[in-house]
């Protein structure tokens, strides 16, 4: 795999965690890890973490 094929296949599973995050945060579905409740903020954060790391991978495919 050359490196152009590995930032375009990082930059779609980015692009799927970001809009997994979004989804979360806009249905307001819950999440609990180790019984801790994540309040919805942190998929706002991941959202817009997860969705620039995409875009500029992407970007750097080309």
């Amino acid at each position: 795999m050359d490196k152009n094929n590995a930032l375009k296949l990082a930059a779609v599973i980015f692009g799927i965690v970001a809009l997994l995050h979004l989804l979360r945060a806009v249905l307001g579905w819950d999440l609990r890890i180790a019984g801790w409740h994540v309040p919805v903020y942190f998929s706002y954060l991941g959202f817009a973490v997860a969705g620039f790391l995409s875009l500029w991978m992407f970007k750097k495919s080309k």
